[in-house]
């Protein structure tokens, strides 16, 4: 048997929603019956943590920027 393909971020259909602010957010789309939707699941969560984590990494620099100055 087998090992299935790992399910990649980028393979997950994205749409576009207005959040309550009015801001655009970007989301991944997880189909309930798909056959993957462990990885898929799997593979949205990891995007949206490293996305996460590289917005609190630019606000930490851009305050120790402020700071220094």
């Amino acid at each position: 048997m087998t090992k299935p393909k790992p399910v990649r971020a980028s393979d997950l259909p994205t749409k576009r929603v207005r959040a309550p602010d009015g801001t655009v957010i970007h989301m991944k789309v997880v189909q309930a019956d798909s056959a993957t939707f462990a990885q898929d699941m799997l593979a949205a969560f990891r995007s949206n943590v490293r996305r996460i984590k590289s917005e609190q990494r630019k606000r930490a620099r851009a305050e120790q920027d402020a700071a220094q100055a």
